[in-house]
């Protein structure tokens, strides 16, 4: 009963917006899922190596000719869940295979020093079948985008109207390429504050159509974050009017063959008649393709003696900068404001609706995949916490060599001369993590007003999240002493530096 009524409200809603075939598709099928290159879309295939030919002579001395990773699959390889998932998270079995049972996950893997230590495939996935990824294809776009650019197919700063030129006839028209893959184009536009526009863009028949008339200009650019789906078609339509070409062709010449993909992947397409590829979140992958991905981004993009992604994209990936709010770049998310730390463990990963991830951790040498159809638990975070359990040998997450929180006390003030103050709480919260309280602006503070909790999550930054909006300090640490900390309240795109004055 409650699914046919957001259905009619979803008719009702938008019925002066999308067309009658867009809003059929999201009455049918309502929820997106796994499987839907399957049950709604035109596809373009990209062919994968057959394995049965892979020992056959024509291919001896190619990619596709011995395993990219040794398999020491064993359960045993992975730490207790209670040793990287938090409490938080309420998992109540200590049992691996059940909790990946419970969680929906269709497939982990997990690599370290190109040694599968763990490969599993459950809830009807498997290692040859591709499922949709949903939102990693964002950054396979992106990534696809900065070979591109390295071609001189096109620039990043180029602006999006030399594509579109209906983004030159208003205030849209200062809007670049970089700015799309940044998520700061400015657009009046979220994912997660229109669920009906976003069902619009999954299912119409005409992306083209859509992208133009979709979101008016609400921000200059580089000023706000906000995560949109609608940036990244954007984008793919940009990209595949530089190359001349389609999508799934590019990425069939630039990556799946030079970096020899096991099996197919597929490109969804908004109809047969447009053939627009669904560049936000359209692509279906196999993890084992997915993990060979990562493989090549661990590498800096070079595959064989062949640069295949730009070095200058991967290192923007790995590398903070702390001008700017960093917890995503390029289409990809970032270890900016989660519990494992930010400035020295450079992880990065894609991540699409349902949990589907690529997650890379430079430094521990570790490639983390996990699909599934449905994500109850916060995966960026305990995929982040297992690379640390992993890469440093540990069972305990806390580096007490890194934790700066004795220090984090004082009164703080910026170049404007806002003043902030955090005050160190006795007890710890039902995490067992120290909690702060926050005066944060002292120069309109009123006493008897009700302070702020804050939380902190690492050696290095507190934070917390709270209707939307997430804050974080970043403290900054010279000769072991706090000197002050960069204060992120996004979607706010910018740092703002304290100093530490009391």
């Amino acid at each position: 009963m409650i699914k046919f009524l957001l259905q009619a409200l979803i008719c009702g809603t938008m019925l002066s917006t999308l067309s009658s075939c867009t809003l059929t598709k999201i009455v049918v099928f309502f929820k997106p899922g796994i499987n839907d290159h399957k049950k709604i879309f035109v596809c373009d295939t990209i062919p994968g190596a057959s394995t049965e030919n892979w020992a056959t002579s024509s291919l001896e001395n190619s990619p596709y000719s011995k395993p990219l990773f040794t398999n020491v699959h064993n359960p045993a390889n992975i730490p207790a869940l209670k040793q990287w998932i938090p409490k938080s998270e309420k998992v109540t079995t200590s049992d691996l295979d059940d909790f990946l049972e419970t969680s929906k996950t269709t497939a982990l893997i997990v690599i370290k020093n190109d040694s599968i230590l763990y490969e599993r495939y459950l809830n009807g996935g498997s290692k040859q079948e591709p499922k949709i990824v949903f939102s990693v294809t964002k950054a396979m776009t992106a990534t696809l985008t900065a070979i591109a650019a390295e071609e001189g197919l096109l620039s990043l700063d180029q602006k999006v109207a030399e594509f579109i030129p209906e983004f030159g006839k208003d205030a849209r028209k200062d809007i670049s390429l970089r700015h799309l893959m940044g998520m700061v184009s400015g657009l009046k536009w979220h994912d997660f504050d229109n669920v009906l526009r976003l069902g619009g863009l999954y299912y119409t028949p005409n992306q083209q159509r859509f992208v133009k008339r979709a979101a008016k200009q609400k921000h200059e650019p580089t000023t706000h974050f906000a995560y949109k789906s609608l940036s990244t078609q954007i984008l793919g339509i940009c990209l595949e009017k530089a190359i001349g070409q389609s999508l799934a062709s590019y990425l069939e010449a630039k990556i799946w063959k030079p970096v020899g993909m096991q099996y197919d992947a597929m490109v969804t397409l908004d109809s047969k008649k447009h053939r627009n590829a669904r560049t936000f979140g359209g692509m279906a992958l196999t993890a084992a393709d997915m993990a060979r991905f990562g493989k090549l981004m661990l590498n800096d993009g070079l595959w064989e003696g062949q640069q295949i992604v730009p070095k200058w994209f991967v290192k923007e990936l790995k590398n903070r900068d702390l001008s700017r709010w960093f917890g995503y770049s390029n289409c990809y998310w970032r270890n900016g404001y989660e519990e494992v730390g930010f400035a020295n463990n450079q992880q990065y990963w894609a991540a699409g609706y349902h949990g589907q991830y690529i997650f890379v951790s430079p430094k521990d040498n570790i490639i983390l995949i996990r699909t599934g159809s449905s994500e109850k638990h916060h995966w960026s975070i305990l995929l982040g916490r297992l690379a640390a359990m992993l890469g440093a040998g540990r069972t305990d997450l806390t580096d007490k060599t890194l934790d700066f929180g004795a220090q984090f006390e004082g009164t703080y003030q910026n170049q404007n001369g806002k003043k902030m103050h955090l005050e160190l709480l006795p007890q710890l919260d039902e995490y067992g993590r120290r909690e702060w309280l926050w005066k944060r602006d002292l120069t309109v503070f009123e006493e008897g007003k009700k302070l702020e909790k804050l939380v902190q999550l690492d050696g290095i930054s507190l934070g917390y999240k709270k209707g939307g909006v997430q804050t974080r300090m970043y403290y900054v640490v010279k000769d072991d002493q706090v000197v002050g900390f960069y204060y992120n309240s996004w979607p706010a795109a910018g740092l703002d530096y304290f100093e530490k004055v009391h």
